[in-house]
């Protein structure tokens, strides 16, 4: 019984209900008008956002330049070879790159270091005459390459030195190491060609001739980069850069405005040179700093010296300082 009421019921509607054809010729005939419509709309908003676009661009940018140093991956520097034997206990403390045709590895265990030193010639050609000219007992051949341990005025130094190329000198510097003499051949025929690199914190933009650059610590946590540039052929010495995790402790100083930043200048003074702090935002400090006039450094116009220097730096987003501290 409530079934057929439901099927009556749901018959009434359908008899109700109006015939679909005059509903679908009138939505037939509305058609051209609607995208007539359409297209005008369409046109509008486009003339609308034409318009927004262009004033955005000729209108003047309000948006201030963001503070901070430039960043950038910075190709790591070469130190060509590396030690493969070295006594127990010795950890990798530092590495140098000089003037682009130096390179100098450091390992340390208490006081005692070893130093690989590596002289590529080109436009300073490696020096060979000491080697030749060695006393016989001092000589010594290491993979048949000619070598010598080199006189030193230290007691506590051993230098042993060899041409494992024509255009490439090495040297092994053993500095309070006990019995040195004894395994520093082994030590030199481990030395091998190897593809380290040194990764440094910052670039100062300056020709790889003219800069020093030295990352050394204990460890990863403690490494820091200090980049010197020592005048066109490496002659004098004008300026330290270093991260540091404090500003110049120089006393007195004025605010200097550097990338957007708030430096801190303190004037050239004959005792203590001129420096340049600027904070990096995380702790850390830029520092750069002049020697003092023992050095033959002047003092005029230090200031827009060393802010002309700390505009052009550039910090590396991909410092790998894993090795500092491992063998």
């Amino acid at each position: 019984m409530t079934e057929e009421l439901i099927r009556d019921a749901l018959a009434k509607q359908a008899d109700r209900a109006p015939h679909g054809d005059p509903i679908r010729y009138a939505l037939a005939a509305e058609r051209p008008s609607s995208r007539r419509g359409l297209v005008v709309g369409v046109v509008a908003a486009l003339v609308v956002t034409l318009a927004l676009v262009a004033t955005s661009l000729l209108a003047p940018s309000t948006t201030a330049p963001v503070a901070g140093f430039a960043q950038r991956e910075l190709a790591g520097l070469p130190m060509r070879y590396d030690a493969g034997w070295l006594p127990d206990g010795y950890a990798e403390t530092s590495r140098t790159s000089s003037y682009g045709h130096l390179q100098t590895r450091t390992w340390t265990s208490g006081p005692a270091t070893i130093s690989l030193m590596v002289q590529v010639g080109g436009r300073n050609p490696v020096w060979t005459g000491d080697l030749a000219d060695a006393p016989p007992a001092d000589r010594v051949s290491v993979h048949g390459s000619p070598g010598a341990f080199e006189r030193t005025d230290d007691p506590d130094r051993v230098l042993l030195s060899w041409l494992p190329k024509p255009d490439v000198r090495l040297g092994l510097l053993f500095t309070a190491v006990p019995g040195a003499r004894s395994f520093a051949q082994r030590v030199a025929e481990s030395v091998h060609e190897s593809e380290d690199v040194l990764t440094p914190q910052f670039d100062l933009g300056l020709a790889p001739e003219r800069v020093e650059v030295t990352v050394g610590g204990s460890s990863p946590a403690t490494a820091t980069t200090t980049v010197s540039d020592s005048g066109i052929g490496g002659n004098w010495k004008e300026l330290d850069a270093v991260i540091a995790p404090a500003p110049s402790d120089l006393p007195g100083g004025y605010e200097v405005p550097v990338r957007g930043l708030r430096g801190t200048f303190v004037p050239f003074q004959p005792e203590t040179g001129a420096a340049l702090s600027v904070p990096l935002g995380d702790g850390r400090w830029l520092v750069l700093r002049t020697p003092p006039a023992q050095y033959g450094v002047q003092g005029p116009a230090w200031e827009s010296a060393l802010v002309e220097v700390a505009e052009k730096i550039v910090l590396n987003s991909a410092v790998d300082f894993s090795w500092v501290g491992a063998r």
